[in-house]
């Protein structure tokens, strides 16, 4: 009888345990950026789409204007035509919106 107990009671504690694991799980799948949202483009075709960064700033060179914006699979690469009549290329990181670099072109 006392073994009937413990056996209870030990199963007891396993199903609060495993119980408090899922309700765990549930609230923080909940509560986390959905990764797995999909998105449909205006041709009709669904795309995965993963949360964004947010709101990010960059700052452009003064006076500059954008040319072109292309995308790759990681990172943007944006063209700049400059104040000083010279062009450069901002590239920057799809996925944190950082700003990987500048790089300014020159006529030799």
């Amino acid at each position: 009888m006392r073994g009937l107990k413990s056996l209870v009671v030990g199963m007891g504690v396993l199903i609060v345990i495993g119980l408090t694991i899922v309700i765990v799980t549930l609230v923080n799948r909940y509560n986390s950026p959905d990764a797995g949202s999909v998105e449909e483009h205006a041709s009709g075709i669904s795309v995965p789409v993963n949360s964004g960064f947010g709101e990010r700033r960059l700052r452009i060179p003064k006076g500059a204007k954008i040319l072109d914006i292309n995308l790759d699979s990681d990172r943007v690469a944006v063209t700049l035509d400059l104040i000083d009549g010279s062009q450069a290329i901002l590239l920057i990181n799809v996925v944190t919106g950082n700003r990987l670099g500048l790089i300014r072109l020159a006529s030799d």
